[in-house]
């Protein structure tokens, strides 16, 4: 199986959820004065192609860099839902996806397409 990058670019366009602040590129030293050009990157947790942490919901859950790089890579169960832009995705969304196609194994990769990116 090929493995599929679903990683957006970067920009100062780039959408942001619902109240975020848009990523920003602050010049930090310029080459005509420093000899170097360097940007310090600034966005929040939320911007573009993203994780939710366990610690995002839960008190003592894990932080992005305590998740095995292992654990992010396998097979993965893409759920196509047309959703108002930032209405949550329900837990009946999933049982309605189950009983179409069947029970989501335990340790799945769940990918929703909301097409809000299209709004």
């Amino acid at each position: 199986m090929k493995p599929i990058d679903l990683s957006l670019s970067i920009s100062e366009s780039l959408p942001t959820f619902s109240g975020s602040p848009k990523p920003q590129f602050i010049t930090w030293s310029d080459i005509n004065t420093d000899r170097y050009n360097l940007e310090l990157l600034f966005l929040s947790s939320h911007t573009g192609t993203h994780l939710d942490a366990p610690f995002h919901f839960v008190k003592n859950g894990k932080k992005i860099n305590q998740i095995p790089l292992d654990r992010l890579i396998g097979k993965g169960i893409l759920i196509k839902l047309k959703k108002i832009k930032n209405s949550p995705i329900t837990k009946s969304d999933i049982t309605l996806f189950e009983k179409k196609n069947g029970k989501i194994p335990n340790h799945s990769s769940i990918f929703f397409y909301t097409e809000w990116q299209k709004i």
